[in-house]
């Protein structure tokens, strides 16, 4: 893509929240996406229109795979219990995740940040349900490069109240229930397709130095699913519960 092929998908983007309007398939059959770095550019021109950035999502299909990564508006962000209106999205995915907060800045650097570095950086955990949407009409027929440029089908997230002796919590084992409208629709432990979330947060910390200013003190880094993405109707009651972590409510009136 040419940088007005950006703009020019940048802006059909933008005009789909504002409209609340989902982009036909055909639109964008017009304007492929041929790389991540392409997808990654239209991510940042969609954040620099509409300001600032509050949190990340970051994650990856298995312990070896190459995550990805997506901004998620400050404007998107709520604290739990949360009532947002079923009509201000177009799908309403749920999936339950443990986000890091940072308690420091990890500016742009030449040299990578490592593990130790990052760890040290974070101030707590927070137990969080992530709303997944999408601007496309039908994503799964524009494939994953514009489930990506779109932020990775971000359309909101709801935090939990923060722990600050993250520590004592193995995310690779953490008990995770979630109910809907009062009945339990997945109980389990762990169940993060990326393994370690850990090596989400470092390869996320260096992405960002690289190509987005870096992260920020206050940032919220959402790191995968426990849940698996689930799909519900206006009017649903949500409830999250991570034992040791926390608990988060979202009702969507219709």
């Amino acid at each position: 893509m040419e940088v007005h092929d950006i703009e020019a998908a940048a802006g059909l983007l933008l005009t789909a929240r504002r409209e609340r309007r989902p982009i036909p398939a055909d639109r964008l059959e017009r304007m492929p996406i041929a790389s991540r770095a392409e997808a990654y550019a239209i991510q940042e021109a969609v954040a620099s229109a509409l300001g600032p950035v509050g949190a990340w999502k970051v994650g990856a299909p298995s312990p070896e795979a190459e995550p990805a990564r997506a901004p998620i508006l400050a404007e998107a962000i709520h604290a739990s219990p949360a009532r947002l209106p079923a009509a201000a999205f177009h799908h309403i995915g749920i999936e339950v995740e443990i986000a890091y907060r940072l308690g420091r800045d990890l500016p742009p650097r030449e040299a990578p940040y490592d593990r130790t570095e990052v760890e040290a950086a974070i101030e707590a955990f927070l137990p969080t349900v992530e709303i997944v949407d999408t601007r496309l009409a039908d994503p799964e027929a524009m494939g994953p490069l514009w489930k990506l440029a779109d932020n990775q089908l971000n359309g909101g997230l709801v935090l939990g109240k923060p722990l600050a002796s993250w520590r004592a919590v193995d995310p690779m084992t953490q008990p995770v229930r979630l109910q809907v409208d009062g009945a339990l629709v997945h109980e389990g432990r762990g169940g993060n397709s990326a393994g370690d979330p850990m090596r989400l947060l470092v390869w996320l910390a260096n992405a960002c130095g690289s190509h987005c200013g870096g992260l920020r003190r206050g940032q919220v880094v959402t790191t995968g699913t426990l849940t698996g993405l689930r799909f519900v109707a206006p009017g649903a009651e949500i409830r999250a519960s991570l034992p040791g972590l926390g608990e988060v409510a979202l009702s969507l009136p219709g």
